[in-house]
C-alpha cells in the first residue's frame, strides 16, 4: 500500500503534456492570463452561452487531507436544461453522463492555464442512438466555442 509521500510524489511529477492528447477531452492552454481571470471568463462565457453551472469542485481543497502537492484545479459541472430534457427523453441512461464537465488547472507554477472540456461527441456516443449523436454535435460545438472566448483580452487604444 502506498504511503502519503508516494502519492504526493506521483501527482507532483505527473506529465501534463499527456493531458493534451485524450479522446474524451478538448484541451486548450492559455498564457498571459491568471487562473482567477480564466475562471471568471469561463463562468461568464458559460452563462452567456446559456449553460447553467450545476456545481464546482475545488479538487485541491477536496483533497486537502492528503499530503498532495498539486496545482490549482477546479472541475465545473455544466448543463443546459433543454439539452438535458432532450437527452433524457431519448435515453434515460444518459443520467450517467450529464452534467458535462469542464476542468481548469494551473500548470507550470501558474504561468499556463489549461482548460479541458468533455468531448460530448465521444462520451455520449456510447448511447448508440442517432438522436443522441445529433444532440452531442450541437452541444459539442457550443462547448468548443467557449474555448475561443477565453484568454487575454487585448484592446487597441
Amino acid at each position: 500500500m502506498e504511503n502519503s509521500e508516494d502519492k504526493k510524489q506521483r501527482l507532483h511529477s505527473q506529465n501534463y503534456t499527456e493531458s493534451r492528447n485524450t479522446s474524451y477531452s478538448i484541451v486548450r492552454r492559455y498564457g498571459s492570463i491568471t487562473f482567477d481571470e480564466a475562471l471568471t471568463q469561463l463562468r461568464d462565457v458559460l452563462k452567456d452561452k446559456g449553460f447553467d453551472i450545476i456545481g464546482e469542485m475545488d479538487v485541491k481543497d477536496y483533497l486537502k487531507d492528503f499530503d498532495i502537492d498539486m496545482s490549482h484545479l477546479i472541475i465545473i459541472m455544466v448543463c443546459h436544461k433543454e439539452t438535458a430534457a432532450d437527452l433524457l427523453s431519448n435515453d434515460i441512461q444518459m443520467t450517467s453522463l450529464v452534467p458535462c464537465k469542464i476542468s481548469i488547472k494551473a500548470l507550470d507554477d501558474a504561468s499556463l492555464i489549461e482548460v479541458s472540456i468533455e468531448d460530448v461527441e465521444t462520451t455520449w456516443a456510447i448511447s448508440d442512438k442517432s438522436e443522441i449523436e445529433e444532440i452531442a454535435k450541437s452541444v459539442g460545438q457550443d462547448l468548443k466555442e467557449i474555448l475561443d472566448h477565453l484568454g487575454p483580452k487585448h484592446f487597441k487604444l
